[in-house]
């Protein structure tokens, strides 16, 4: 029995958006887009409709946008793509706009509660102001950090925990925004940078803060989860073994068995009453090998699609979880097993000459020649 399914997008240029459809349709999704025009997303051969937001849109142009598209569906999720996909997506249940018709608020609410889970850990989960105490209270490790909104009190943490440290705005998209400092010149520039609200921001926030956290001297690790109702149905983690800087989503991973980030995963899954498919960021301490929670991203992620290919298929185990069946893939990978892979274009665009396009499997979309076409194109993009 298909099911349908909307995948909400702001960002055009998001390679796990235009890569999950494919993942989605052979779990048994009916795949409906709303994007806004010319995305990679839309030349995917798996999505089986396209609905256009305007390129100027407004918050509340995008909410009667999506009206209009789960009228027209009938979804039985909806799906962020992107970080400020789901942040409007909440918005919709925490703080509508005054202007919004309540039986259209209601009718928009009850489906995102469906797809996302407690609205009550929306915030939460996401803002860093807020996520690491309640994290830490479900005894997720998580780094030493500070709430500051001036440069003294970021100088005050810095003087309990040594350089380098990361300052992050509360909410940010994909990493943005973070910067790693290495004395107090960078410090007081980073924190200076980003107390002021940003503008374009679809809620701005002028209250002034921003994270100082300790820096872990080590590498990322992705953990990508689907969930349901609370409950951790499958997972699979993803060292990042190369990316375009210190920040940026990985462009070759190594997929692995990780059991205890399984473990981790699940407590905050339970903690924030989640369902969904998101991705959670660690960072894996060199000298320990203990794993901490940086951030919780609750949206479809560049690795997504990979479950369907180590048999840890997300997009399968959701299916199941909202049809009452039993799930056809396993939860999680087996012991020792690993696979390493590389994402394209990612690892293409960064270097064309890189020796991981020679040495490893290449994940490019062969079966859906228009997006393929679409992600060769961006070579000649500025």
């Amino acid at each position: 029995m298909s099911v349908p399914v909307l995948l909400v997008s702001t960002a055009t240029r998001w390679y796990g958006t235009a890569r999950t459809p494919r993942a989605l349709a052979k779990a048994g999704f009916d795949v409906t887009l709303l994007t806004p025009r010319n995305s990679l997303a839309e030349k995917s051969r798996f999505v089986a409709r396209v609905a256009y937001l305007a390129n100027d849109a407004t918050p509340i142009d995008w909410i009667h946008a999506v009206a209009a598209t789960v009228r027209a569906v009938s979804p039985v999720q909806v799906m962020p793509c992107d970080d400020v996909s789901f942040r409007l997506l909440a918005m919709l249940v925490l703080s509508p706009p005054p202007q919004l018709q309540p039986n259209l608020q209601a009718e928009l609410a009850k489906l995102v509660r469906a797809s996302l889970g407690d609205p009550a850990h929306y915030r939460t989960s996401i803002d860093k102001t807020l996520m690491a105490p309640v994290a830490a209270r479900a005894g997720v490790r998580v780094p030493a950090q500070s709430v500051v909104t001036s440069t003294g009190e970021a100088l005050a943490f810095a003087r309990e925990c040594p350089y380098p440290l990361v300052v992050k705005r509360p909410l940010a998209t994909a990493g943005d925004d973070a910067r790693i400092v290495a004395n107090e010149a960078e410090l007081v520039e980073a924190v200076n940078a980003r107390t002021a609200p940003e503008k374009e921001d679809p809620e701005p926030d002028s209250s002034g803060r921003v994270v100082v956290q300790q820096h872990i001297d080590g590498h990322l690790c992705y953990q990508n989860v689907a969930a349901w109702q609370g409950r951790m149905l499958a997972g699979f983690a993803g060292d990042r073994l190369q990316s375009h800087d210190a920040i940026a989503a990985g462009t070759v991973v190594r997929y692995r068995h990780a059991p205890a980030l399984g473990e981790t995963s699940q407590r905050f899954v339970q903690a924030f009453g989640m369902s969904g498919l998101f991705t959670s960021e660690y960072m894996i301490e060199r000298d320990s090998g203990l794993a901490y929670l940086i951030e919780i991203n609750r949206r479809i992620s560049p690795a997504t699609h990979y479950g369907a290919v180590l048999n840890v298929d997300l997009c399968a185990a959701l299916y199941a979880a909202i049809n009452g069946t039993e799930s056809r893939t396993r939860p999680s990978l087996d012991a020792g097993e690993e696979r390493v892979f590389v994402h394209f274009p990612g690892e293409w665009l960064r270097d064309p000459k890189s020796r991981w396009l020679r040495e490893y499997a290449v994940d490019v979309p062969w079966d859906d020649p228009g997006l393929l076409d679409a992600m060769l194109a961006l070579r000649r993009e500025p």
